[in-house]
C-alpha cells in the first residue's frame, strides 16, 4: 500500500489494491479527513466507477425515538455530497481533474450533480446501533464521461491512417498492453503514452470519443497477470514498458522509442487504438519493480 498526492485533485487520497474478480482491482480512496463517521469514498479504476457511502443517524441528542427514515434521507444526502465532490475529483488529464475542467461552465455544473442524483444505490446497511449506511455508484463512463471529456478526444471519421500496407510488421495485435509497473502512475481519464521525443503515440488524438464514452480510454489492472486474457485486449496484445513518467506522480507514460516504431510499425495499430483496446498495467500489492 502506497501514499501519492495527486495535484489538481480536491480530495486526500490513497491507493488500495483489492482483490476483483479473481484479480486486484486499482482503487483510489478519496475520503476527506473531516467526512462523518462511516462516510467514505473511493474511485475504481479498473471498474470505472465512483463510489460513495453515506451515514445518517436517526436521533439526535435531544430525541429518544428512532426515526429509520429520517436515518436514510441522511445517510443518502451525505452519500450524494461525497459522491460529487469525488467526481469533480477524478483525474481528466495529467494536469486537470473534473472539477478544475467544468468549473467554468456552470451548465455542465448542474449536469454533473444530476447526473450524481441519479446514480445507482449498490448497497443499504442498518445497524443494530440505529445508523443506517447508504452506498452510490456512479459509472465513468456513459454520460458522465460524455459530459467531461474535452474536445481534443476526436470522433473516429476524423482519425485517418497513416501507414501503407508496406510498414507492417505483419503481427495481427488486437490490443495493447502499457506495462506501467514501478512508475507510481496516477490513473487519469485521459492521458497519453509518448516516445522518448515527447511525440503521441497513443491518447486524445488517436481514440475514437465513442470508444471513450463507452468503454473508457483504458483499463488499470493492477499486476501483469489481471491483464493475461482480458477479452478488452484480445488474444495477440502488443506489450510495450513504460521508461518513466513526463511528469513524476502524473498520468502520462513514455515508452521507449523501439516500442514505439513497433506499434506504429503495425498497421492495424489505428484500429485497436480507436477502439481504446488499451490496458495500463499498475503494481500489484507487494509488488515494486
Amino acid at each position: 500500500m502506497k501514499k501519492l498526492l495527486i495535484p489538481a485533485v480536491l480530495l486526500p487520497v490513497l491507493f488500495l489494491w483489492l482483490p476483483a474478480a479473481g484479480s486486484q482491482a486499482v482503487l483510489m480512496v478519496c475520503t476527506p479527513d473531516n467526512a462523518p463517521a462511516g462516510s467514505r469514498s473511493w474511485i475504481d479504476w479498473t471498474g470505472l466507477t465512483i463510489s460513495a457511502t453515506g451515514r445518517g443517524e436517526g436521533q439526535s441528542l435531544r430525541q429518544r425515538r428512532y426515526d429509520p427514515y429520517k436515518a436514510m434521507a441522511r445517510a443518502r444526502q451525505r452519500a450524494y455530497r461525497l459522491l460529487l465532490r469525488t467526481a469533480k475529483s477524478v483525474q481528466l488529464t495529467a494536469s486537470k481533474s473534473v472539477g478544475a475542467f467544468l468549473q467554468t461552465d456552470d451548465r455542465q455544473l448542474a449536469q454533473l450533480e444530476n447526473l450524481v442524483h441519479k446514480a445507482e444505490v449498490t448497497k443499504r446497511e442498518f445497524f443494530s446501533t440505529g445508523p443506517v449506511e447508504l452506498t452510490l455508484e456512479l459509472s465513468m463512463t456513459g454520460a458522465f464521461a460524455s459530459l467531461a471529456l474535452p474536445d481534443t478526444v476526436t470522433r473516429l471519421e476524423a482519425i485517418e491512417p497513416s501507414q501503407s500496407p508496406a510498414s507492417t510488421d505483419g503481427s495481427a495485435y488486437t490490443g495493447l498492453v502499457v506495462d506501467a509497473r514501478g512508475l507510481s502512475v496516477s490513473p487519469a481519464m485521459c492521458f497519453q503514452l509518448l516516445d522518448e521525443g515527447g511525440e503521441e503515440v497513443y491518447g486524445p488524438a488517436y481514440s475514437s470519443r465513442e470508444h471513450v464514452v463507452d468503454a473508457g480510454m483504458c483499463r488499470y489492472v493492477a499486476g501483469i497477470s489481471s491483464a493475461e486474457g482480458h477479452p478488452r485486449i484480445g488474444e495477440n496484445p502488443l506489450m510495450v514498458k513504460g521508461i518513466r513518467l513526463r511528469r513524476p506522480g502524473g498520468s502520462d507514460i513514455i515508452i521507449s522509442d523501439t516500442d514505439a516504431s513497433k506499434l506504429r510499425g503495425a498497421v492495424e495499430h489505428l484500429a485497436f487504438l480507436r477502439r481504446c483496446r488499451v490496458i495500463v498495467v499498475m503494481d500489484a500489492e507487494g509488488q515494486k519493480e
